[in-house]
């Protein structure tokens, strides 16, 4: 053995004097490369920093370039970015030549750009750049991001942000400007800045010069402002947009909202589409069927009858009527075309938009200028489905729907009507003269009636709170201890009225045939209910496992919330049915 390492020692020690030389050379950095950048630089960044009321954060970067005396190709792209811990909140990008908004460039999300630690995007331009001969060239890429504002306490709100975009090389010079919303205050930053005042809203400004390149740094600054509009996550909302062979025009706009705020959020205003009238709102979240709603300049005050604390989501909906005659244009005597916004004057980002028009009977969609997501035809009617991810207020939302309906489809439904009316009628006659046996029907106290919908409620009320502290405890914000005896004590009153239910609804079952059908529909819906969260709990740990695809989980979701929504209505319907023969 030692034979054997003296006779290979003096070739390793032979390849080790090789290898040394090469060690010691210095190791090329990889850094991202933009088309023909030798004849260009970067000789000005206005990094444009717009913190917007409801939470968004808008970042506008003009980037200006100039040629460096070096003949080359036209410019074909340009690669930039910001900070990678940014990239999970950006929500859309675009880009266009500065001098004309008009001009869109296109732009490749989430590319490299040679370091890590960044994020990158990719702006080609439509048309190739050339600024030899001393030319220059600017556009400009807009960021949208979410989630960057806090509300640590009240009034006072924190917002993180790239403080500089970050380029593949340097920049002459970079001029940053931050814009607060209107009447805020400014506390405090991470860098230094300038205050000026445009109108109600307050300018901070900061230069560096020149810009390194690969730029990495976030920035904070923390202002203050009372009555700000709270900070929401909209994790989903529905329009449903009824159009009726009478010219009537029905929109029902559901709102799923997460409360990021720090505090307690009691009220929300909802912008509504000109000429709303006839609007009404109901908070799903809470069991009060409607609430009332103050209508002032097209903004919708909603008061929530379950205030949502912070991280709290709620769910409400708010139906109204739009006039016909100012949003559906009809050609000739079989076309018609509705000119709309699939959402309008929000300042969140929607995580889903699903958006469907209902035509009315006899009607066939015909196009759109955005292509639908699903097309739902039944016997006499069709529905034509929207959907859109990250909805932000940058996207243009427009859009012309045309259908085609025949107009002596407005008297088809009356005159079927009369006809099985006509028949029904004819068959009562033959029959009448058949023995019919008395159903006796026996009054039901109404006392009865009031404890069997006020136990109810109640057992409703107390489902909801053991689901509240449910989550509660999965987040850590009550003791394991606290609930355990919070559970026990829900858990034994939810007992009790089970107990009492049941006996309660045996005497009104007995009472009669209308009111055992009533109650039977009660049974049936809790079944139905019993039934969808069973399948929602186990479609998520199917998920949880991997078993399914997001798409298919979502889709899931979506339907068994669709279930669940019309078993609660029938719930509603017939415990408003037994108010009714309380009075």
């Amino acid at each position: 053995m030692v034979f054997q390492l003296k006779a290979t020692l003096p070739p390793l020690l032979l390849l080790l004097c090789l290898l040394l030389p090469l060690l010691s050379l210095p190791y090329p950095r990889v850094s991202a490369t933009n088309s023909s950048s030798l004849n260009f630089q970067v000789s000005q960044v206005d990094h444009a920093v717009e913190v917007r009321e409801g939470g968004l954060v808008v970042i506008n970067d003009t980037i200006r370039l100039s040629a460096t005396g070096e003949s080359g190709e036209p410019l074909q792209n340009f690669s930039m970015g910001f900070p990678l811990q940014y990239g999970s909140n950006l929500d859309y990008s675009f880009a266009h030549d500065a001098s004309n908004p008009d001009a869109r460039h296109v732009v490749v999300l989430d590319v490299g750009l040679g370091r890590i630690g960044l994020y990158g995007i990719n702006v080609i331009f439509t048309t190739p750049v050339d600024i030899s001969d001393g030319g220059s060239y600017e556009f400009t890429v807009i960021y949208v991001f979410s989630n960057l504002v806090s509300q640590p306490i009240s009034t006072e709100f924190d917002v993180d942000f790239p403080m500089y975009p970050s380029l593949a090389q340097q920049a002459a010079i970079c001029n940053v400007t931050a814009t607060l919303p209107s009447d805020a205050e400014y506390i405090g930053s991470s860098h230094a800045f300038n205050e000026t005042t445009v109108g109600t809203r307050l300018v901070l400004n900061h230069t560096k010069s020149p810009l390194e390149s690969f730029t990495d740094e976030p920035g904070m600054l923390t202002f203050s402002k009372s009555g700000a509009s709270p900070l929401i996550e909209a994790n989903e909302i529905k329009r449903e947009i009824t159009l009726d062979q009478w010219g009537n025009m029905f929109l029902s706009d559901f709102y799923h909202l997460t409360n990021k705020a720090a505090e307690t959020l009691s009220e929300i205003k909802i912008q509504l589409p000109q000429g709303a009238y006839d609007v009404s709102a109901q908070d799903i979240s809470a069991p009060v069927p409607r609430i009332s709603v103050s209508l002032e300049g097209g903004e919708a005050t909603i008061p929530l009858n379950a205030p949502l604390e912070n991280d709290d989501a709620g769910k409400f909906v708010v139906a109204y009527r739009l006039p016909w005659k100012n949003y559906v244009d009809q050609h000739g005597w079989r076309d018609f075309e509705l000119a709309f916004t699939f959402f309008e004057n929000f300042n969140w980002t929607i995580r889903k938009l699903t958006v469907t028009v209902m035509l009315p009977e006899g009607a066939e969609y015909a196009n759109a200028t955005v292509s639908p997501y699903s097309i739902q035809k039944n016997l006499f009617q069709e529905n034509v489905t929207f959907v859109f991810r990250n909805a932000t207020p940058f996207h243009d939302l427009n859009f012309d729907f045309k259908y085609t309906h025949l107009v002596f489809w407005a008297s088809f439904r009356p005159t079927l009507w009369i006809g099985i009316l006509a028949a029904v009628v004819a068959a009562v006659a033959a029959l009448w003269r058949a023995p019919k046996p008395a159903v006796p029907t026996v009054p039901v106290p109404p006392k009865d009636l009031r404890s069997f919908v006020d136990n109810y409620e109640e057992k409703t009320r107390i489902l909801r709170e053991l689901e509240l502290i449910e989550q509660q405890a999965r987040r850590g914000k009550i003791s394991r201890r606290r609930y355990r005896v919070r559970k026990r004590s829900l858990e034994s009153r939810l007992s009790v009225l089970s107990r009492d239910l049941t006996g309660l609804r045996e005497k009104i079952r007995t009472a009669g045939p209308r009111y055992a059908d009533i109650t039977r529909q009660i049974e049936v819906a809790e079944t139905e209910l019993e039934g969808v969260e069973g399948d929602i709990r186990r479609v998520e740990a199917r998920y949880r496992r991997r078993e399914i695809s997001t798409e298919a989980y979502r889709r899931l979701l979506q339907e068994y919330h669709r279930r669940r929504d019309r078993a609660k209505t029938t719930i509603d319907s017939a415990l408003l049915r037994f108010r009714e023969e309380m009075r």
